[in-house]
């Protein structure tokens, strides 16, 4: 089953982030807590974390992209 990974709120003021590292590539499967990106916000780098298991099908926002909190960063199915 498709799934997104969002990219979600890690500060009370967060409102954009940016990929800054991906730790993962397309079609590589990841466990859950492992982390697959790190994510800058107010100048702050934090590690995201998987929430459960998958393979990484498509990566929708590269490395150094600004985007939105609730945006969808990925898609993966469940393993």
């Amino acid at each position: 089953m498709e799934k997104q990974i969002i990219l979600p709120r890690l500060g009370e003021t967060m409102e954009k982030g940016n990929i800054s590292k991906w730790l993962i590539s397309e079609n590589d499967s990841f466990e859950r807590g492992q982390t697959i990106a790190e994510i800058e916000s107010d100048k702050t780098i934090v590690e995201l974390p998987a929430l459960e298991n998958g393979k990484l099908l498509k990566i929708l926002i590269k490395e150094g992209e600004e985007i939105e909190v609730g945006s969808a960063i990925a898609t993966f199915e469940t393993l």
